[in-house]
């Protein structure tokens, strides 16, 4: 009885292990992905012809086809547009969610969104649009055949003001390819901004991060193979960059391959819920280089660009143990790390020197940090090319290399390489 008991109590504390290495993150807020306030999309509209509009055409790709609709009754003059939606499912109108505008030249016009793919407005819900400097509305697009999977998006008015050039070219694109029915002007017209990323916050014992599904094909699905990305950013960062490899993971058919690095850490992804709505990760204890690469082997040929503007290759610190830092000024640890790089740098710059690479979207910010750290060290630009020839997956990151450019070990941090360092002193 005693052996059974024992039996069973091991049974659940390896158990408890297994449940405790699994997370699973609620993903339930919007975030802004590296497009939203870059791009300049527009939600054109055009004029109702008594109960009909015309099918989006797309610059004359396909022939536009007439659709009767049912209009909301009490306004003076009606307009009409379509957002782009690959979670649409209509035969008139694929791919496209069509809204309709009452009183559009009024001061905050009426719109409705057909969701539902019927093309009768009156059984939908509608909002007031905003004036030229008032808050934005946010609309949602529903998925057709995943239930919960949506796109948002806000809308705020068109503005261009002293963007005389840009304004001519749109006003005279949809005029010269929409000749079929009449634009209403660039003034009468709305910004659209995605929200594409389902984002939530990683909380493990001894670290915190932000992570997101973000929808490549704006289907409001999420989980769609070598489309749709696993993009993570630091906890006190917002914007989640999707083009970036060191932060973002398309997603992969082949679950072997679906993992992510972050703070010297590879975690597998176990279920990625379509909709959006949860992730369920752990921590893998797995071999895979990941990218990196192996110990002994040689690194490849690389440059790098100092904060001053300088070309250095590494080929030339043959003779010399180098230790690289990967980072960003929002990562863990950041001026942890950095202050004992500045003790490692001075041990012995004959034989060991350090390099940190710093990431950020404003190369002048590395210019700007290297001239005001004044550290005794290399900083040098982080890019994309570095990343794919030194296998770096995640920040932060260190690669310590030896004699030769030879791999020595990646994730050692700062502070045990100090501590290294100083017992062989």
């Amino acid at each position: 009885m005693k052996i059974l008991f024992l039996t069973l109590l091991i049974f659940k504390t390896i158990l408890g292990f297994c449940q405790h290495d699994t997370v699973t993150i609620q993903l339930n807020t919007w975030g802004k992905d590296d497009r939203f306030h870059k791009y300049e999309n527009t939600l054109a509209l055009f004029k109702v012809n008594g109960d009909t509009i015309q099918s989006m055409d797309f610059e004359d790709l396909k022939p536009a086809i007439p659709i009767m609709i049912k209009k909301p009754i009490g306004y003076k003059n009606y307009a009409y547009g379509y957002l782009f939606f690959a979670g649409s499912n209509n035969s008139k109108n694929e791919g496209f969610v069509t809204v309709l505008v009452g009183d559009y030249n009024a001061q905050n016009p009426t719109i409705w969104v057909d969701n539902n793919q019927n093309f009768d407005f009156t059984d939908d819900q509608k909002q007031l649009l905003p004036y030229y400097y008032q808050k934005g509305i946010e609309i949602e697009l529903d998925n057709s055949t995943i239930i919960g999977g949506k796109n948002k998006i806000l809308l705020t008015r068109t503005m261009l003001f002293g963007k005389l050039e840009l304004r001519k070219q749109k006003d005279d694109y949809y005029k010269y390819y929409y000749k079929d029915r009449t634009f209403i002007g660039l003034d009468l017209t709305y910004r659209e901004q995605r929200y594409l990323a389902r984002t939530g916050i990683v909380k493990l014992d001894d670290d915190s991060f932000r992570i997101a599904l973000h929808d490549g094909n704006y289907n409001g699905k999420f989980n769609d193979n070598d489309t749709d990305r696993i993009v993570i950013i630091n906890y006190n960062d917002s914007i989640f960059d999707t083009t970036n490899d060191l932060f973002a993971s398309k997603i992969s058919k082949d679950k072997k391959n679906n993992y992510f690095e972050k703070n010297g850490n590879v975690f597998e992804v176990l279920t990625i819920d379509p909709a959006g709505n949860f992730i369920e990760i752990k921590k893998s204890n797995s071999d895979l280089l990941f990218g990196k690469i192996a110990i002994g082997k040689k690194i490849p040929k690389v440059s790098i660009t100092t904060h001053k503007g300088e070309k250095k290759n590494l080929k030339k610190l043959n003779r010399q143990q180098v230790f690289m830092y990967f980072t960003s000024l929002t990562s863990k640890n950041f001026e942890k790390d950095t202050a004992i790089l500045r003790k490692i740098a001075a041990i012995d710059s004959c034989n060991i020197r350090v390099i940190l690479f710093l990431y950020t979207n404003k190369t002048y910010t590395v210019r700007i940090f290297g001239s005001q750290s004044k550290a005794n060290y290399t900083i040098a630009l982080g890019h994309k090319l570095i990343n794919k020839k030194l296998g770096i997956r995640g920040l932060p990151q260190t690669l310590l290399i030896g004699k030769r450019r030879r791999v020595v070990k990646y994730g050692l941090s700062p502070e045990e390489y100090f501590n290294q360092l100083q017992k062989l002193n």
